[in-house]
């Protein structure tokens, strides 16, 4: 959504409630990227918000410093939570290069949004259509983890969409098919990112955070690896992750019913994240007998192409992806 350049090295960070991510890259091609992750203390986050700031500057300039990433150009999520979707028309006179200024003249006008003061970008994957899609978020939620970046040492240069990310991973891997329609679905510990996209075009954006009250897995260090474990009941917890699986199937309706009028239905459901409930929501989605085609990113089939990441890190991989900077690298 902003961007700068230069600097010797990339660093793109997933920073949310439970854990800190940094995959750091040479500019120049190469193969020697490399996976820091640390356990965020309680506290500090809080349904995407930064609750402590002081204390999330302190640890994070830490981290900074162990990593060896001080004063390097990053890259980072807009928080998931904060994100909206809008499909919007525009005039034929209207270019691919003007569409954020005529949307900024728009805004208030023809074009409403919820929050004032907004950071926008615009997709628009068909030129010459007079159509393109909107992402927006709260300025003051996106720059405050800039800040904390800025403060701790970083070079804030780009907030990019987690969704987009994973459509830039699976893209690469030339994963996607002509006219078929995906879902994707993203696990996180805290909640999900749900996205259904076709051809070039992202149709439907959703974030659904989990109720709390049915427990929430929190992170721990042990030695170097990152762990995680249940904090509450795991039936309850369990039970709220199939609720989430069963909002799926409404979402899947209303795409094919309210946006397409029957003519088009999602043809393939795309699995993958951060979850260690993986496996079991696998097993979820495959009971559904009217869900379509099932396929379950595993951390295996990450590696074949990024040695020593995971079905965890593909929309961090795609963030890592953006732009100028090579795809290839492992």
């Amino acid at each position: 959504m902003f961007r700068k350049r230069g600097s010797r090295q990339i660093v793109s960070m997933d920073l949310h409630e439970t854990v800190l991510r940094a995959l750091v890259r040479p500019r120049e091609d190469g193969d020697d990227w490399l996976l820091y992750e640390a356990a965020v203390p309680p506290g500090y986050v809080e349904d995407d918000h930064i609750k402590d700031e002081i204390g999330y500057f302190n640890w994070m300039k830490e981290q900074v410093s162990s990593w060896g990433i001080k004063r390097d150009q990053v890259r980072y999520f807009v928080p998931d939570s904060a994100v909206m979707m809008k499909a919007i028309e525009h005039p034929e006179d209207v270019e691919t290069e003007g569409l954020k200024g005529y949307v900024q003249m728009e805004l208030g006008r023809s074009i409403q949004l919820p929050f004032e003061n907004p950071l926008l970008d615009v997709y628009d994957p068909t030129p010459g259509d007079q159509k393109a899609t909107l992402f927006a978020a709260p300025a003051e939620e996106v720059m405050r983890f800039a800040n904390i970046l800025d403060d701790a040492g970083l070079d804030p240069v780009i907030a990019d969409l987690r969704a987009l990310s994973a459509i830039r991973y699976f893209t690469k891997r030339d994963y996607f098919k002509t006219d078929k329609s995906y879902l994707l679905v993203e696990w996180l510990m805290t909640g999900v990112v749900v996205t259904i996209y076709r051809d070039g075009e992202v149709e439907f954006l959703r974030y659904q955070p989990f109720e709390k009250e049915n427990g929430v897995y929190r992170s721990y260090a042990e030695g170097d690896d990152i762990k995680f474990r249940l904090d509450g009941d795991v039936e309850a917890y369990r039970y709220q992750l199939a609720e989430q699986v069963t909002e799926l199937e409404r979402m899947m309706t209303f795409y094919r019913f309210s946006i397409h009028k029957g003519d088009i239905a999602v043809e393939e459901i795309v699995s993958f994240g951060e979850s260690p409930e993986l496996d079991y929501i696998d097993g979820l989605l495959r009971e559904n007998l009217s869900f379509p085609q099932v396929t379950t990113v595993r951390d295996e089939d990450v590696r074949k192409f990024y040695n020593g990441f995971g079905s965890s890190d593909v929309s961090l991989i795609g963030l890592a992806l953006k732009g100028d900077v090579h795809e290839s690298g492992n």
